[in-house]
């Protein structure tokens, strides 16, 4: 109880808090390398579509929506729930989309939102 900040209740109760991913528009065409291009030459494969997810980070936790493939408007309309201490002692949601990929997933785009923005003082 020494850690906790000024205000904040010792005795605190579990709360759930509900992240909603709706959707996302004009994601860029991300292989457009030389690399992209002589893998399309050689197997013909066309991949200039992302293949995106959204990632969200809150309290040390992680949560992320379904693989849209081969997308640049997505549509999700997928709930990420977090259960947390309330208030929490964690102020920001990171909100990240994300291109899925064999190798290595690449972020495509971050955010973060301020919970103090977003929520009432009481």
């Amino acid at each position: 109880n020494l850690l906790l900040p000024d205000g904040v209740p010792p005795e605190r109760q579990w709360a759930r808090f509900y992240v909603k991913i709706y959707r996302a528009e004009g994601l860029p065409r991300m292989n457009t390398s030389i690399m992209a291009n002589v893998k399309k030459a050689l197997i013909g494969e066309n991949k200039d579509l992302v293949d995106p997810y959204v990632q969200v980070a809150f309290a040390g936790q992680k949560g992320k929506t379904s693989i849209q493939k081969s997308s640049y408007e997505p549509l999700w309309n997928e709930q990420i729930i977090f259960t947390e201490m309330f208030p929490p002692l964690c102020k920001r949601i990171k909100v990240q989309i994300r291109d899925s990929d064999k190798v290595n997933d690449v972020a495509i785009g971050t955010h973060f939102i301020d919970l103090r923005k977003i929520s009432n003082e009481g």
